[in-house]
């Protein structure tokens, strides 16, 4: 044999090696010990199995008002401070309604005038009447009358209004709380002007500013690839870290409210509301939560960590152990959760699956 035929068949019989992964027959004729692939192995999973979306927000009072005044002006009583509850119907400040007070009394004595001249307008009609009817008054003169008792009725009604529009003011001159709820804003101090118009850039524009935090909600957006999995009405947990020990460890369990239909132009997220309870009021409006949706839930199902399934979508399968041998077994999946994959064929829930080392396995091979 020749020196170039020689390191041909060994370079044969090393490729056949590697490929194989045995040995073959030492130079003595000794057997030499086939090696052993080492493994990390978890039992396969019964149990719940679900898919869920991380999104952040900022927290809202699940009611909110900033009350503004109908007129500007003095601050003539202030009943509340920030921090304060209030009822529902319970006035919280009132301001100085002194010059429109005048203007509810001009409006008055304008309509007791209006309704006087419509009683004289209505009496002269009368009486224009029945000289007409009796051939003594011309018919130019009986339309006048008839005319005047038409302006009188007109006048009226606008006396009417004005008087209207008057006490509107003079009631608007009041706060009063729309629901039950906690201070959160107060503009001004007693006898201080207030003008909303006046208010610095990103303040709230209110007098006084209430919130009722018994219930909380987060607007949040969400992606056109994950919208059609959220629906009205399915849990949401929030999670507000800042807040640490003082929420449960898992958070506040509410539920998506509404889900908008249309994505916005820019951003391509279509908007979500989620709402929850807020016991004893733990959650503080303004903080900053993260919200985690169930998008699909499992009660009972088998299922394997995501690194013991291999394979494509055409053809998947994960390495069952046996003894101290690799048996490779196809599946269908299903579900794919945040800890696992779901297992629809295939696997009954009782053996132990390959999670680590077993990229390059072949179907039998001898593992520890």
């Amino acid at each position: 044999m020749t020196k170039r035929v020689a390191r041909t068949v060994l370079f044969a019989v090393f490729c056949g090696l590697l490929e194989t992964g045995c040995s073959t027959s030492a130079v003595d004729g000794s057997a030499v010990e086939t090696a052993k692939a080492y493994v990390k192995t978890v039992k396969v999973n019964v149990g719940p199995l679900e898919r869920t979306l991380e999104l952040t927000g900022t927290v809202e009072a699940g009611r909110a008002a900033d009350l503004v005044p109908e007129l500007a002006g003095k601050v003539k009583q202030l009943n509340v401070d920030v921090g304060d509850r209030v009822s529902k119907g319970q006035v919280l400040a009132r301001l100085d309604t002194e010059m429109v007070d005048l203007r509810v009394r001009q409006a008055d004595a304008a309509v007791a005038v209006a309704e006087l001249q419509l009683k004289t307008a209505e009496r002269e009609f009368a009486r224009a009447r029945g000289l007409h009817e009796s051939g003594s008054l011309p018919q130019q003169q009986f339309e006048q009358a008839q005319t005047g008792v038409e302006m009188a009725r007109l006048q009226l009604a606008q006396a009417r209004a004005a008087q209207s529009i008057a006490r509107r003011q003079q009631s608007g001159g009041a706060i009063v709380a729309p629901f039950d709820g906690v201070v959160t804003w107060v503009a001004c101090e007693a006898d201080e002007t207030f003008n909303p118009m006046a208010l610095s850039m990103g303040k709230p524009p209110g007098l006084v500013s209430i919130a009722d935090l018994r219930t909380i909600k987060i607007d949040l957006q969400v992606s056109d690839r994950d919208i059609a999995h959220v629906t009205p009405g399915m849990p949401a947990r929030i999670v507000v870290d800042v807040l640490g020990d003082r929420l449960p460890r898992k958070g506040v369990v509410g539920r998506v409210e509404y889900v908008g239909k249309a994505a916005d132009p820019a951003s391509r997220t279509f908007p979500v509301r989620v709402r929850a309870e807020n016991p004893g009021e733990k959650v503080l409006a303004g903080t900053h939560a993260r919200v985690r949706l169930v998008l699909e839930h499992k009660d009972e199902t088998v299922w394997v960590p995501e690194g013991a399934v291999y394979g494509s979508d055409a053809e998947r399968y994960v390495l069952v152990v046996e003894g101290d041998r690799a048996r490779k077994v196809p599946v269908r999946t299903g579900l794919r959760g945040d800890e696992g994959v779901e297992i629809l064929e295939g696997l009954t829930g009782n053996e132990a699956v390959i999670v680590e080392g077993g990229f390059g396995l072949v179907d039998g091979a001898e593992v520890e």
